[in-house]
């Protein structure tokens, strides 16, 4: 789960919609070297990931995609000055940031070979038009989906039912090798049954999308039927 702090912001993506869209994109790292972290506990190197995130598009520039790969690992902990602390404050102490490392993470040697990073590196989180920017901080922590849905370790799930692709009289040779060419999936193949002769076979029915693509061309509904059956639930 990501905790977002949006510095700046001033995309068409609402800070909330950001902070879905970001907690959305997988970590590549091993959840077992990190801790849970508790109410009473402060973000430290060993229950926190930190990323930042920094994307302007120039005024006078052509539009501008911000994908995953420009979310980057901060190892040292935030850079993100706490909002309580006071200016005078700055020259007389260390600056409080939002997360507290004793020691850096691409110190230790789970990481040192193996930076943290998003698992995919083209995954869209915003495109920009010409001046807008976004800045934030993005903090990485583990959970269970007792605690809230956020964690629940689920994916997006989808059903439909099994469809049915029938010939109403064989399409052979020629006219076989023509029809196969037509589906952009490649659900249909063609078969020997001898003589030199071939014939076109329904080979992957599961991956149809029943887009009668196939059958598009006036006269070809006569000789291919779309169905499905009934009952089956994929």
């Amino acid at each position: 789960m990501i905790s977002v702090l949006s510095a700046n912001n001033t995309s068409i993506i609402q800070d909330e919609v950001l902070a879905h869209k970001l907690g959305l994109i997988p970590i590549k790292v091993d959840p077992r070297l990190f801790e849970y972290m508790s109410e009473n506990d402060v973000p430290n190197e060993k229950n926190t990931i930190v990323f930042k995130l920094n994307a302007l598009c120039k005024k006078g520039s052509q539009r501008l995609i911000v994908l995953s790969s420009e979310l980057k690992w901060l190892p040292n902990s935030s850079e993100l000055i706490l909002a309580t602390e006071s200016p005078a404050s700055y020259s007389i102490t260390k600056q409080k940031t939002y997360t507290s490392f004793s020691s850096s993470q691409d110190t230790l040697p789970e990481f040192s070979n193996y930076p943290i990073a998003p698992k995919d590196v083209d995954i869209i989180i915003a495109k920009h038009g010409p001046g807008q920017e976004i800045e934030l901080e993005a903090h990485v922590v583990k959970d269970i989906g007792m605690t809230h849905a956020k964690w629940s370790p689920v994916a997006t799930a989808k059903y439909g039912v099994l469809p049915k692709v029938v010939f109403l009289r064989d399409i052979e040779d020629d006219e076989a090798e023509t029809f196969v060419k037509k589906c952009p999936i490649k659900v249909f193949d063609m078969e020997d049954i001898g003589k030199g002769k071939k014939r076109a076979t329904v080979a992957r029915p599961r991956v149809c999308t029943l887009s009668r693509e196939c059958i598009r061309e006036e006269g070809w509904d006569k000789n291919v039927a779309m169905r499905r059956v009934n009952g089956h639930i994929i």
